[in-house]
């Protein structure tokens, strides 16, 4: 563990990044954040930290690195470009005077953690990497929007900060000349723990919206069935998901057993209802051997089908109680969280943010090391 210094030695080690060697489309807010660990050693790994490791490592500190330079960069796994920064960050390191005295270390933001076990059984990821499950590691980083990175001495000092690809060798080049003052001591980074309340606002939409027009914090159109096979249900002032199906779909089948479960778990604040163009006694002996614990109902006109556009099915979308498209999409990409947070932002409620921009939620699993 790192011990406290005083601050003429933060203030000694201090160290800007040069501008040729900052990613120049790193966002500012991100890069202000950054620069406020520059000198020290960043906050503690959280002791209950979630961990992707290579074969035959274990979750380390960051005392344990100490004589080493060390890269930590940040990643999601959101989409191709997330995902390619933690190989090309890999190959850049390869590239260094002496790889062999760097550290390579990864960061999981908070976002799409879903998908990322799957990601992970196919891909190699070619470091030991921290899951943030809460957000609270990466707000005390300043790890949000961008995939970015920081740069650590062999004193444990982290020096420079959002760095470009070329960028990035240059400064660890710089370190890797410098040895180790075992008689430093350096101060770790401790930021404001100020919370503050804000609205909880609707999901991010969703860029892939299916082949149907985007509706998206438009007004949906008006609903309507022409047959209830369910008992009926109102949508009136309610946070509705609203699918599109038939019974010959086989990802509308898919997509059943989620919905069910979704429904149970809302019963009482949101309504789930799934409309088919099929006649009603074909929907009628399907449901007799899948059970669909949610709104069904018929409606051979297609009137809401054909006003949102829709072509291919299975098709959701999540209504806000004031009639507004929160989300569209396959319902097989919906999850709890897209709902709860329509539901959170239609109630008005707020929630408790500290330095950063991820919502901080907690983690009621132990340190996980996930296989």
């Amino acid at each position: 563990m790192f011990s406290i210094c005083i601050p003429a030695i933060a203030l000694f080690i201090t160290s800007q990044t040069p501008t040729q060697w900052q990613d120049q489309g790193l966002d500012s807010t991100d890069r202000s954040a950054l620069e406020e660990l520059v000198s020290f050693s960043p906050p503690q790994i959280p002791e209950d930290a979630t961990w992707l490791l290579p074969d035959g490592s274990s979750p380390s500190e960051w005392s344990d690195f100490l004589g080493k330079v060390v890269v930590v960069q940040s990643w999601t796994n959101t989409n191709p470009t997330a995902r390619q920064i933690i190989g090309v960050t890999g190959k850049l390191i390869k590239l260094t005077n002496s790889p062999e005295d760097v550290v390579y270390l990864t960061i999981h933001t908070p976002e799409d953690l879903e998908s990322l076990q799957k990601f992970q059984s196919k891909q190699n990821i070619p470091a030991p990497t921290i899951v943030d499950t809460t957000g609270e590691f990466c707000n005390q980083l300043g790890f949000y929007t961008d995939p970015t990175n920081f740069v650590i001495d062999r004193d444990g000092a982290v020096r420079y900060v959002g760095l470009g690809t070329k960028g990035l060798v240059s400064a660890v080049n710089s370190l890797l000349v410098k040895p180790r003052n075992p008689d430093l001591e350096v101060e770790v980074f401790s930021p404001e723990a100020t919370t503050t309340e804000v609205a909880v606002e609707n999901p991010e939409y969703s860029t892939n919206f299916g082949r149907a027009k985007n509706w998206q914090g438009k007004q949906a159109p008006e609903f309507f069935v022409e047959k209830w096979l369910s008992k009926p249900t109102s949508v009136d002032g309610k946070v509705r998901v609203v699918e599109f199906w038939a019974t010959w779909c086989p990802p509308c089948r898919k997509s059943i057993p989620h919905l069910n479960e979704y429904a149970k778990h809302f019963e009482d604040d949101v309504v789930f209802v799934g409309v088919s163009n099929e006649e009603t006694t074909k929907v009628q002996e399907f449901m007799k051997k899948t059970p669909m614990n949610y709104g069904v109902a018929v409606d051979t006109s297609e009137k809401m089908k054909k006003t949102i556009a829709c072509t291919a099915i299975p098709l959701a979308l999540v209504i806000s109680s004031d009639g507004v498209v929160r989300w569209q999409g396959n319902p097989l990409r919906l999850n709890q969280d897209i709902i709860q947070q329509v539901l959170s932002a239609d109630r008005g409620e707020t929630t408790s943010l500290r330095r950063g921009r991820w919502e901080v939620k907690e983690k009621n699993d132990q340190r996980t090391l996930i296989e």
